[in-house]
């Protein structure tokens, strides 16, 4: 009788265990289909359609805009970095921690400063109302990114969200 009960308990738990497993997929785990590369040319695609860039200026302004973003992503990824010893390390003082904040902010200003830096750059390729319309642009890429990437979340816009897999293209 124990091995029977041992058997059939062995076999409901290799079966929930299962029924969970079945639930990961696209939706749940939408990051181990994310592509960097298809994702940044998804984003040039949307920007250059939304704010009618020409072939020309595109050609010129997206090096600038990649360029711009993986500084960027470089001192996000420093300000990261610090913001991760505070949680490996639980004996950090007082000092520390306004040496951290202060560090983490000073990073911010340097990323924005990188940013008004290159917006100059970019008005020697675009006029001022078409880097506005970047602007927006990248804004409303990134708000749907995000809402393509958390199930559960509407999409309330009028257009529809960017496509992350080429096997799904219209």
């Amino acid at each position: 009788m124990k091995r029977f009960v041992l058997v059939i308990t062995t076999l409901l738990v290799c079966f929930c265990v299962n029924a969970q497993n079945q639930g990961f997929g696209r939706i749940q785990n939408p990051r181990a289909e994310f592509n960097p590369e298809l994702y940044t040319k998804r984003m040039n695609e949307f920007v250059a359609r939304e704010s009618h860039l020409t072939e020309a200026e595109s050609a010129k302004f997206f090096p600038l805009l990649n360029e711009m973003q993986n500084k960027q992503r470089q001192l996000g990824k420093q300000q990261r970095d610090i913001m991760m010893k505070a949680f490996r390390n639980t004996n950090i003082s007082e000092s520390d921690y306004e040496q951290m904040v202060m560090r983490v902010t000073s990073l911010e200003i340097e990323s924005r400063k990188v940013e008004q830096t290159y917006y100059k750059k970019f008005h020697t390729v675009l006029s001022w109302k078409k880097i506005y319309a970047v602007r927006v642009a990248l804004a409303r890429f990134q708000v749907e990114a995000l809402n393509q990437f958390q199930p559960g979340r509407s999409n309330t816009n009028r257009w529809s969200p960017p496509r992350w897999n080429d096997n799904n293209r219209k």
